[in-house]
């Protein structure tokens, strides 16, 4: 396979994960509304997932994005009471960012408001399948989180 040949498969790939990205988060926006946006679920997803205590300089270059940008998303979680903002004690200019139980059950109403479209995607799509993709899209995520962790100095 020539490398233009390996090129366009890999736009196609990205294209096709853009695309389906857009229509689900369209989805996902509606069900979401009005608790949350798709920027603050990401957030809360992002602390379950991996763990909170996080800075918004940290947080900004993890969903790169501007500080300024992440800076009012976390805003609008504190004032939901879904995430604490707090001085570092070893430099009170620095802010830690930790999510609340409140947080925690606001994500999961995020996930639990998912199940329409994933009844949705069951009538279309066989369950197996979407099985046996996931490992690979797993492993393209974390290539391409640690790629971007290298460049952006996250670690």
């Amino acid at each position: 396979m020539s490398d233009s040949q390996a090129a366009g498969i890999v736009f196609t790939l990205f294209n096709e994960i853009g695309i389906i990205n857009q229509l689900s988060t369209a989805r996902f926006t509606k069900v979401l509304a009005p608790d949350l946006n798709p920027s603050e679920f990401g957030v809360l997803n992002h602390f379950v997932r991996l763990g909170d205590g996080k800075t918004p300089s940290y947080l900004a270059k993890a969903f790169q994005m501007t500080k300024p940008s992440m800076t009012a998303i976390l805003g609008k979680l504190e004032r939901k009471g879904y995430v604490e903002i707090i001085g570092s004690e070893e430099d009170r200019r620095r802010k830690i960012i930790t999510i609340t139980k409140a947080g925690r059950a606001a994500r999961q109403r995020g996930i639990d408001a998912m199940a329409p479209l994933a009844e949705i995607v069951l009538q279309g799509q066989d369950i197996s399948q979407l099985t046996k993709i996931l490992p690979t899209l797993q492993a393209l995520r974390e290539f391409l989180d640690a790629e971007r962790n290298a460049v952006d100095g996250l670690g």
